[in-house]
């Protein structure tokens, strides 16, 4: 069996047999939010570091290009350094977030042919996908560098940033939530996807703090109003450990977004309905060579429900799983308003 086709394998492997993957907790509650923590088993485990643990120990840069598609990232860890999915960053000629997850290998071993990669990855530097969460900027505020931040996609953003779809779908779905939201035109004048969402900090915080971590978890099975709608976990506890907030914060706008909303009476089976359904997505899934270390497997569902995710598999692991559906927000032909936010930008973006 080819790695491209074992890749697909452990990916399908988590959609007909979770329990066999993952090990799941007692489930926590508040409000119109439930979370059902994840523990992966020993032997899925794998050493890295994060983007933001790199930052901190200043070993990464992540730096603008010409292009609004791409990043250059320089690696200086000695550590496999992995860069989630979901990741926004700040800064450059506009905000962006990373497309898919990215596990860069050690420094000192790096000896990855990969087309996807800048020329120069024997000097540590890679080209990384992003996409443009900002659109009416493009031009330096400060420097070219970039530091990412403690905003991470919601599910509805993260659903149409994933690669198969273009970048007119992830702006339009901003200002989709601008809308529902309700947030009034001083706020982000930019367009900027992290200033929005900073006006529901308050409310997403107070959520989060009402869930707890447990020991050795490295993700979250997610249900807003007894519906489930995502997971996502990690080959790695402290990588968990290090976002597990950001990422909950993330889940909790789908709350917000859905607090008045009619909720499903009575009790339900959490475990049993995230299993059931699970099992009962059609996916088609692809597949191809990782920026770095591994392969990228992307999953859309080819029903009418709205599913899609990405995870990345390594050494027979997947590094970062995450799978979320999309309920309401923007349409292929949603407003005319978008594209009139869209014509502020510098025709180099398109």
């Amino acid at each position: 069996m080819s790695m491209k086709a074992e890749s697909i394998q452990i990916a399908e492997s988590v959609f007909a047999n979770p329990s066999a993957f993952l090990l799941l907790e007692e489930p926590q509650s508040y409000q119109n939010m439930t979370i059902i923590p994840i523990i992966i088993q020993e032997d899925k485990l794998i050493d890295f570091i994060t983007l933001r643990e790199a930052e901190e120990l200043e070993l990464i840069e992540v730096l603008e290009t010409n292009s609004v598609n791409q990043l250059e990232v320089v690696n200086k860890s000695n550590k496999q350094l992995l860069i989630p999915f979901g990741t926004t960053v700040r800064g450059g000629k506009q905000d962006r977030t990373i497309w898919e997850p990215i596990l860069l290998p050690p420094s000192e071993t790096h000896k990855v042919f990969n087309t996807r990669s800048s020329p120069a990855s024997s000097t540590n530097t890679f080209t990384v996908p992003s996409k443009c969460i900002e659109q009416s900027r493009w031009h330096l505020n400060e420097s070219p560098k970039f530091k990412s931040t403690n905003q991470r996609l919601h599910p509805n953003v993260a659903f149409e940033a994933m690669s198969s779809t273009g970048q007119g779908a992830v702006w339009n779905e901003i200002q989709s939530h601008r809308d529902e939201m309700n947030y009034n035109g001083d706020i982000a004048p930019t367009q900027s996807y992290l200033d929005m969402t900073k006006n529901s900090q308050k409310e997403t915080e107070e959520i989060v703090s009402n869930f707890r971590t447990i020991e050795n978890q490295c993700g979250i099975i997610c249900f807003v109003n007894k519906e489930f709608i995502g997971i996502e976990f990690y080959a790695n506890m402290t990588a968990w450990n290090s976002m597990n907030e950001d990422i909950l914060n993330a889940f909790a706008i789908e709350a917000l977004r859905f607090k008045n909303k009619p909720m499903k009476e009575g009790e339900i089976d959490f475990f049993g309905t995230f299993q059931k359904t699970m099992k009962s997505i059609k996916m088609e899934l692809s597949v191809r060579k990782g920026v770095g270390l591994g392969d990228v497997v992307e999953f859309n569902s080819n029903n009418n429900e709205k599913w899609r995710g990405i995870t990345l598999i390594h050494e027979k692991k997947a590094v970062q799983f995450y799978l979320v559906s999309k309920r309401g927000g923007s349409t292929p032909n949603r407003t005319p308003q978008v594209q009139q936010f869209r014509n502020k930008i510098n025709n180099q973006i398109l």
